[in-house]
């Protein structure tokens, strides 16, 4: 059966496939004997190591330190050997890793600070900084440069992201089941980092489970709110939530920080909690690890660095033949060939589709039938974006809104022609950086 897709003004009803793992506990994922830590694991300057081949780490330890403002710090998950840093199969294509022999001894790094220090606002987000936390939702920008606004933009709102939108994706709301106390600790940190006085966290209405154990949660705490949406892909991206609930709208080209606000995904705020309250870096995160074709499908706490063949076999294999590997879920994810690849700080949910749930890719041309103008959750014209890069044009591409694009897919799945929307709008956007960087 085709993965169904039924459209709505600025958004679309996707199947959820979420009832496999929703309620399924996490559970610990075994650790492999290597893994392998991209240095590019976030949106930025890629990280540079501060180890050399045949150096020993430990778990916790710095093994690659952030390059500018917007870059992040990346740690060892493991104790073990370094035994090689070269180019190796990333989410992105092949870039430079740091892969680790495993010792499986857990050697623990000092933690980040002494427990009973009395911390500080500016000492918490240097915190958040230092542990290499990032958007865990899939966008991976660095925590600490969004809690970081320049002077006019001070923040007012806070919202916690947990409308997990992308179907077979439970790993938030499972975090929202099983660590709900970590998280109303993060929010509080969040709370007095930026500062504000009100939190929002947005919960998709089909999450019943989630929404009642953090109803409970928050009963003490008058400045956090629960907001239950409307179960819509694209509900979860940042934009959408801060139009949503505070009718903001961001302007185009613009950041949340431009109207006061400030949006983290709810295992970003899991890992802030880690940080600042208990002294950990980011070592691991849960991932869901789901679709038809896996034997058992899983929500488990996997150390960064893990190839994903490692969680196949977490799962007992496949009982079907796969037809597609996704980092991500149908919608915004991104395809694999490789099963080599390794779950990084951005890694919620990794998919695996049957065969008869790929449209075939038969490309035809353009109908005029307005379709993607109509999903485009903000409002853009995908297919002149598409057109216009297609043609070459980097400059008209840029001019139509390619770099406001939220990567959400619904133009490419509501297309009848088959055209390759998004993959030409994240092209444009590719060549659209390159060329503000040669400048």
């Amino acid at each position: 059966m085709l993965f169904q897709f039924n459209r709505k003004r600025e958004g679309a009803y996707t199947e959820e496939r979420k009832s496999r793992t929703e309620h399924r506990p996490i559970e610990e994922a075994t650790v492999p004997e290597y893994l392998m830590f991209p240095l590019a694991m976030h949106i930025g300057a890629p990280a540079k190591p501060t180890v050399e081949e045949g150096d020993y780490v430990k778990l916790g330890q710095l093994i690659a330190e952030k390059d500018g403002f917007i870059s992040a710090n990346i740690y060892a998950s493991v104790s073990g050997k370094v035994i090689d840093i070269s180019d190796q199969p990333t989410v992105h294509g092949k870039g430079p890793c740091i892969t680790i022999k495993n010792d499986y001894k857990d050697v623990r790094a000092e933690p980040l600070f002494k427990q009973g220090e009395e911390l500080s606002q500016k000492a918490k987000l240097a915190l958040i900084e230092q542990a290499g936390i990032v958007g865990m939702g899939g966008a991976t920008f660095p925590t600490s440069v969004k809690l970081s606004p320049p002077p006019g933009k001070e923040i007012d709102t806070l919202i916690i992201n947990g409308a997990e939108c992308e179907s077979y994706s439970t790993s938030d709301h499972r975090l929202m089941v099983e660590y709900a106390e970590g998280l109303i600790e993060g929010i509080r940190v969040l709370v007095e980092v930026l500062p504000v006085k009100k939190a929002y966290i947005a919960i998709e209405s089909n999450a019943h489970e989630s929404v009642a154990v953090m109803k409970k949660a928050i009963i003490e705490h008058d400045h956090i709110e629960i907001r239950e949406l409307e179960t819509i892909y694209p509900q979860g991206s940042e934009k959408n939530l801060i139009k949503t609930l505070t009718g903001r709208e961001v302007p185009p080209g613009g950041l949340p920080a431009d109207v006061h606000t400030v949006v983290a995904n709810v295992a970003t705020t899991y890992a802030v909690y880690e940080a600042v309250r208990l002294g950990r870096p980011l070592t691991k995160r849960v991932t869901t690890v789901s679709g038809e074709p896996i034997k058992e499908a899983k929500n488990l706490w996997v150390r960064i660095g893990t190839p994903i063949n490692h969680l196949i076999d977490e799962c007992d294999g496949f009982q079907s033949s796969p037809g597609k590997m996704i980092h991500g879920g149908p919608m915004m994810g991104r395809p694999l060939t490789s099963g080599q690849v390794p779950i990084t700080k951005g890694s919620s949910v990794i998919t695996f589709l049957e065969k008869g749930d790929i449209v075939p890719a038969e490309r035809t041309p353009c109908i005029q039938c307005s379709e993607c103008l109509n999903v485009c959750p903000i409002s853009l014209q995908p297919i002149m974006i598409s057109n216009a890069y297609e043609n070459g044009d980097i400059d008209e591409a840029e001019k139509l809104g390619a770099m406001d694009c939220i990567d959400c897919g619904n133009c490419s799945y509501i297309c009848p022609s088959k055209i390759p929307l998004l993959e030409n709008i994240r092209s444009a956007k590719s060549a659209i950086r390159a060329r503000k960087e040669d400048k």
